[in-house]
């Protein structure tokens, strides 16, 4: 009876859409006050539903919570883009056993990265499918051309406004790159994309200011451009922005710093000719700068 209570009790603060398993509670005698802990969070087994199928999710880590993890929207947009994906395939191709959360960091209370591994085989002949995922959802990034007279020669300059910062995965403590943020789930690309140049360069533009190029590229095909589709779920939106500066104005730009410091971010800004911008080893400048030339030649720009 006991058992049968609690686990009412505990249900009710959950997603009524998750199943649940228990199989070790430790209950303090006043039981009314529903005062009892875990045992070991790798006793909380959950499962969700993808293609029709129940799909277990554990954990190998004590303190990761699966609850919070259901909620983290790439997470949620990740089961449910692969559920759809295996609802409307032509035949089933795929068997998913099981997902093994790994590993959670977080940015101050929310969630910003999760590691796991889908064990998951081909059905033709069971062999097994590279399952493992880093999990840190999208970002957009910004191609911002400045366009400015030389007052010397009066030749038009554009310039793509860069950023220099550590970056320790590469690991580098100047990485040069055009600037980039991660999207906060609402869905305005353009309107996250404005936030992260005010931030990263000090610079103003305005939302309608902003071409999507990706969605010019793709049209909804396609959520962004995937940089490392094998290992991360990261899809980046790229975006244009053209503005018509004074040359002066242009050159003060170089060496400025920027960034929010109390979010760890040391940010130098830089410039880069237009014409030189695939010296760049940064792949989102490549991308953005290949779809650039590739919708001007087909007159999409």
């Amino acid at each position: 009876m006991y058992k049968k209570s609690l686990h009412s009790c505990f249900a009710r603060r959950l997603s009524p859409n998750i199943h649940y398993s228990w199989n070790t509670l430790l209950i303090r005698r006043k039981f009314p006050t529903a005062n009892f802990i875990y045992r070991s969070m790798s006793d909380a087994k959950t499962s969700v539903n993808i293609g029709g199928s129940s799909v277990p999710i554990t954990v190998t880590q004590q303190s990761i919570e699966v609850a919070s993890i259901l909620k983290f929207k790439p997470f949620e947009e990740w089961v449910s883009t692969l559920s759809n994906k295996v609802l409307t395939a032509d035949k089933k191709e795929l068997e998913i056993n099981k997902i093994e959360i790994q590993n959670v960091d977080y940015f101050g209370s929310k969630i910003g990265f999760i590691k796991f591994k889908v064990d998951a085989k081909l059905i033709e002949n069971g062999k097994s499918v590279p399952g493992i995922v880093f999990m840190r959802g999208g970002a957009v990034a910004v191609l911002l051309i400045l366009r400015s007279k030389d007052p010397n020669d009066q030749v038009l300059k554009e310039h793509v406004v860069i950023t220099y910062q550590p970056r320790l995965p590469v690991p580098s403590l100047n990485f040069p790159e055009i600037p980039a943020g991660m999207l906060d789930g609402s869905g305005n690309f353009t309107g996250k994309a404005s936030e992260e140049i005010k931030e990263e360069t000090g610079i103003e533009i305005r939302d309608q200011d902003l071409i999507d190029l990706t969605e010019l590229a793709y049209g909804d095909k396609y959520r962004g451009a995937y940089p490392s589709p094998g290992g991360c779920d990261e899809f980046i939106r790229l975006c244009l922005c053209i503005k018509e500066m004074d040359h002066k104005e242009v050159k003060s730009l170089e060496g400025k710093l920027c960034g929010l410091r109390d979010h760890g971010e040391s940010i130098t800004v830089g410039l880069v000719e237009l014409d030189y911008l695939w010296k760049i080893p940064d792949m989102k400048a490549l991308s953005a700068l290949t779809l650039y030339d590739a919708l001007k030649k087909n007159g999409k720009l």
